[in-house]
């Protein structure tokens, strides 16, 4: 059995058109500014982070930004009114197949992401994909990327009853840090080229394996189970 750790944004759905909406809206009411989220790097990062990130780049002091906590409990309320009860037509293509596969070949899956604990809830029921996962690790849970990643394989490890080391975990993200992250936890790697970060840039940061996207499912599938795979 392997643990198949899925990124959420720009590996399993594309969100980033309401991300941007509900970031303009936000900076609007709360300061007066125009802003989005993709004027800065917010992929493989917590939620958190990305809105104090967009704060230092409009010039935002600290002391105006305020409690950020209380500014991201806004904008899971934004996120929720905005996205369409029925989201599915975010999903990337070849997802859902993908996650049957996996699930089917008996390995466990998780979710770990930037994302607060109300943006996945959301995102979870209007577009379907909360039934694939048994675990969900959210930004606010740990400081570091891989320290989601560790939340995630000790939640593994209770419900399997036995450890996951070293390849027996494979993540699957669209990020650098993704990446990075992985290797700090001796886990596979699988970059997909569906994000932010170029497919230079992935590449550039060495995962297990490359595909532009999750439509070949059998190629990803096999790439979780360990088959050498072109990077």
């Amino acid at each position: 059995m392997k643990l198949v750790v899925f990124d959420l944004d720009h590996t399993l759905v594309d969100l980033i058109a309401i991300h941007d909406e509900v970031t303009d809206e936000l900076f609007r009411e709360e300061y007066g500014v125009h802003a989005r989220l993709t004027e800065i790097d917010y992929s493989g990062r917590s939620m958190t982070e990305n809105l104090i990130q967009v704060a230092r780049l409009k010039n935002i002091s600290p002391e105006r930004l305020g409690d950020s906590a209380g500014l991201l409990q806004k904008y899971e309320k934004k996120f929720s009114r905005k996205l369409p009860v029925r989201a599915g037509e975010y999903i990337l293509s070849g997802v859902e197949k993908l996650l049957g596969a996996v699930a089917r070949k008996g390995h466990l899956l998780a979710l770990y992401t930037g994302d607060s604990p109300g943006i996945v809830q959301a995102v979870f029921k209007n577009t379907g994909l909360g039934k694939h996962f048994r675990i969900a690790v959210c930004g606010t849970q740990a400081e570091t990327r891989d320290g989601l990643l560790r939340l995630a394989i000790g939640q593994a490890e209770s419900i399997a009853g036995g450890q996951f080391t070293d390849s027996d975990v494979v993540v699957v993200g669209d990020s650098v840090r993704d990446i990075e992250a992985g290797r700090k936890v001796n886990a596979r790697t699988i970059a997909v080229v569906t994000g932010f970060h170029s497919e230079e840039a992935l590449r550039e940061a060495g995962p297990d394996c490359l595909f532009k996207d999750l439509q070949d499912c059998d190629a990803v599938l096999g790439a979780i189970e360990g088959k050498p795979c072109n990077r």
